[in-house]
């Protein structure tokens, strides 16, 4: 009886244990990113194939997103817009004819115009003077090579490619004459193995159309106490490519960083948006600045291409250029808190990084703005490893890096949605301007002894008189270096 008695207890106790690790490993879960989670985001929208801004597998992407943060119990809409030159692949089929039949993957430059051809291939490695002969065939012409004389002869379409690299997705600002698709570096040696043994008869089929199109921005607010916002951002859209990398890692961050603050009460409101049309040109984000203008934005953090990289590979920011720097003390800030969180972390030069993200709107505006990206110096071609190729898929993808960044991202909002901003950007320009009020004041009494003891021993003033003009003299400068330390 006795331990019939004791054995019901124990169960109980051992019951009432497992049911308090369930709801703080739960309550925990909620309060910490999910590296699992965050993968299958990237997993959704990279299964969704290319999401360029206007086609109907963006508008799915936004509503995806719109039903995740929506799921977090957040006011939940979607903000549309037009893009005027959409594009929409209907088809796109390369086949070699003869000597062999075999099909290759090709990914055509957006705006291509729609035809269907069959001609004989001519591989370019120099253009030739007389380029009436190439009007008749297909061309195969490494990228570098191409130039818009070639393009605009034309012939029946270009194949064109980079050595040692999968194809890639690119958009011309004026669109070509003819079709121009590129192909992967390894498929073009093939090509050119094959010419060397016979003639080589190819089919290319483009059905595409260029039009005025709807692109979408999913948005959610996180009220906080005042109506001063932060806003956190990615981009859903893609080019030609499964968009992994650029950018579903992105929304999948900031999908976790909403996730996990949809419950707390912040100082400030954070609103999440992540835009389409960024491929296009930031159209997305800029339409989100001039929509919002009225709205009180104390900064905004971009979060574009996290993927695969070194420990070493956290970028915080952008430097060098005017127009598309990010802005440096938010750098600062961003930088201090994920050093403090154990991470290594600088800005990178434009010219390194080849390109630039949402962040631009936002500072263009006014708006102090910053861009966190992570880079990979080992991939070969490109520090943000296979952008805008079709090899920016899942394997690009490490869970790690984006459970790292989410983490980071939380602290950051935690930060910028309860600092006062002011204050902190004050105390942390001191330094500075005490500096500059100390070398102003030093220079200047300096200066002015010279000229005293000049008055004194060349002109025959009087100690009293020279000591009398150093003290004017001084006291100015001295004031006028306070003043420079206040503004």
């Amino acid at each position: 009886m006795f331990r019939a008695k004791y054995g019901t207890n124990l169960r109980w106790i051992l019951q009432i244990l497992l049911l308090i690790t369930f709801l703080y490993s739960t309550i925990n879960a909620q309060q910490e990113p999910s590296a699992n989670r965050a993968y299958a985001h990237v997993q959704f929208l990279t299964g969704l194939g290319p999401r360029l801004a206007g086609t109907t597998t963006e508008a799915i992407a936004a509503g995806y997103i719109e039903n995740e943060f929506r799921s977090y119990g957040m006011d939940t809409w979607i903000e549309s817009f037009v893009i005027e030159n959409s594009y929409v692949v209907e088809e796109s089929r390369l086949s070699v004819l003869q000597p062999i039949q075999v099909d290759l993957t090709c990914v055509p430059v957006i705006h291509s115009p729609s035809r269907t051809v069959t001609g004989q291939l001519a591989y370019v490695s120099d253009v030739p003077e007389n380029r009436d002969q190439l009007r008749e065939h297909i061309v195969l012409i490494e990228k570098t090579k191409l130039s818009r004389e070639l393009v605009d002869l034309p012939p029946l379409a270009i194949l064109t490619y980079l050595e040692n690299m999968p194809a890639i997705s690119e958009m011309w600002p004026n669109p070509p004459k003819v079709p121009i698709v590129w192909i992967s570096g390894r498929d073009a040696l093939e090509l050119i193995k094959l010419l060397e043994q016979d003639q080589v008869v190819v089919g290319l089929r483009v059905a595409a159309r260029t039009e005025r199109r709807a692109s979408y921005n999913a948005v959610a607010r996180l009220p906080g106490e005042s109506s001063e916002a932060v806003v956190v951002n990615a981009h859903h859209d893609s080019m030609l490519t499964p968009g992994a990398v650029d950018d579903a890692s992105g929304v999948a961050v900031v999908l976790e960083i909403a996730r996990v603050l949809s419950s707390e009460r912040l100082k400030r409101t954070v609103i999440f948006a992540t835009f389409g049309g960024e491929e296009f040109g930031l159209f997305g984000s800029a339409d989100f600045v001039i929509k919002h203008k009225d709205d009180e934005i104390a900064a905004a953090i971009t979060f574009d291409c996290i993927g695969a990289g070194p420990e070493n590979g956290l970028r915080i920011g952008l430097e060098d250029s005017p127009q598309y720097a990010t802005t440096e003390w938010l750098d600062v800030c961003v930088q201090r808190i994920a050093e403090n969180l154990g991470f290594y972390v600088q800005s990178e030069h434009l010219n390194a990084v080849g390109g630039y993200s949402d962040h631009v709107s936002f500072v263009k505006a006014g708006i102090p703005a910053t861009w966190v990206y992570w880079i990979n110096p080992e991939y070969g071609y490109d520090v943000l490893g296979p952008v805008h190729t079709l090899d920016d898929d899942l394997d690009a993808i490490d869970k790690i890096r984006l459970q790292q960044v989410a983490s980071i991202g939380v602290e950051v909002v935690r930060w910028l949605a309860g600092e006062n901003l002011e204050a902190w950007l004050r105390a942390h320009e001191f330094p500075v301007r005490a500096a500059a009020f100390t070398v102003v004041s030093v220079g200047a009494i300096i200066l002015a002894i010279g000229v005293c003891c000049f008055a004194r021993y060349r002109r025959g003033w009087t100690w009293g008189r020279a000591a009398w003009v150093l003290s004017l003299v001084a006291g100015a400068a001295i004031v006028l270096a306070y003043l420079l330390i206040l503004v």
